[in-house]
């Protein structure tokens, strides 16, 4: 006999035998590519990651610090941060860029970000902030960078650590990237433990269409992780009343169809954040960004009027003095682990003392037609 070994075909007394394990080549193969991957996610995950450095503690001192205490007026940009286009490979049954930047301009939006898979779609028109949204793993946890200069591939298909994690955020702020966690509800993409145990992200996507949750600024407000709010539609289709204005052609038409993303409602239009009047070009509003001069809104239905944002201001004596042309349900002022220190129904302004007890305090509002958060103002030495 001779040896049962893979190979070739071989010759033995004028018959043709095949090696034992030929029959097994394909599950061989498979096995050997399934080998290669997990050699690889060990390499990176092992390799790629970085330790959480910084022991938050809660906000302490005498000065006050108010993200809003260059606001002129009342007046804003409507700003989206979270839309997806048809500029990735992958996603060509998308909207183009173009047609999103139209639509956004017609309610009113002063700017937006493309925020495509993996790449900064950089089309002719200058005028859109950069941005680009990583990850493509299968329990969604995906991270957003804005106005970052360079997008890098995600080295995790499979598993990434909290340590993998803090290392993918630390190079995108290295790269310029404004970080953002974005639907943590999405398949509980981002438990509240996980969100204390990483590090590097400035702002998390509370108001989203995967799920709202103010309360989660708390939880990480309350042991000394001074994050944003974050508010937006994380726009895949618009709905079928826009759609059917477009002139697309009969293959998009019929991708979309099989997909089932045709005839949605849709909620495009209903979360945004909005700046200061005139922070509207990518570099101001990086600088709100990063400042936290800004304002979460989520509006409640289609159609309805943008609730106005108010003025906030903190006067000598360490007052908090909310006003508004618009007069509100509710102005709320919420303290550490989400505490509601004070509630002011049906009126235009209201003023909170802060308490020596008060790390930090944020505001609140229920307008007629949707609710506004602002971003904490924290105590500091």
């Amino acid at each position: 006999m001779l040896l049962h070994v893979p190979g070739p075909i071989l010759e033995t007394e004028g018959n043709m035998v095949r090696p034992s394990l030929w029959k097994y080549r394909y599950p061989l193969f498979f096995l050997t590519l399934l080998g290669i991957l997990f050699v690889y996610q060990l390499a990176v995950v092992i390799l790629l990651r970085k330790s959480k450095e910084s022991l938050e503690t809660s906000f302490t001192g005498s000065k006050i610090v108010n993200p809003y205490e260059n606001w002129g007026n009342e007046n804003g940009e409507k700003i989206s941060l979270h839309t997806h286009s048809d500029e990735v490979w992958f996603t060509p049954e998308r909207h183009t860029v173009s047609e999103i930047i139209s639509e956004y301009k017609k309610e009113g939006f002063s700017n937006l970000a493309i925020t495509d898979y993996g790449q900064i779609s950089d089309t002719d028109d200058k005028t859109y902030i950069r941005g680009f949204e990583w990850g493509q793993n299968v329990k969604k946890r995906h991270i957003l960078a804005i106005g970052i200069k360079k997008a890098f591939y995600d080295f995790f298909p499979i598993y990434a650590s909290r340590e993998n994690l803090n290392w993918v955020m630390d190079r995108m702020k290295k790269l310029g990237g404004y970080v953002i966690l974005p639907h943590p509800k999405l398949n509980d993409s981002y438990s509240k433990e996980e969100m204390l145990s990483i590090e590097g992200f400035q702002a998390v996507e509370v108001y989203s269409p995967y799920g709202d949750d103010s309360k989660i600024l708390d939880s990480l407000l309350s042991t000394g992780k001074n994050v944003h709010c974050m508010a937006s539609d994380d726009l895949h289709y618009f709905p079928e009343t826009t759609v059917k204005q477009f002139d697309q052609p009969v293959w998009k038409d019929l991708i979309q169809t099989l997909g089932n993303q045709r005839g949605r409602k849709g909620e495009s239009f209903l979360r945004y954040i909005v700046t200061s009047d005139g922070v509207r070009e990518e570099t101001s509003v990086l600088q709100a960004l990063h400042s936290g001069s800004f304002y979460c809104v989520k509006k409640f239905f289609q159609g309805a009027s943008d609730p106005k944002v108010p003025l906030i201001q903190v006067n000598a004596d360490h007052q908090i003095q909310v006003t508004s042309k618009e007069r509100y349900l509710e102005i709320r002022f919420i303290g550490k682990k989400g505490e509601v220190l004070q509630v002011n129904p049906d009126t235009n302004s209201a003023k909170y003392q802060i308490l020596e007890s008060d790390p930090y305090v944020r505001v609140e509002v229920i307008a007629l037609t949707g609710s506004i958060l602002s971003n904490a103002i924290v105590r500091s030495e």
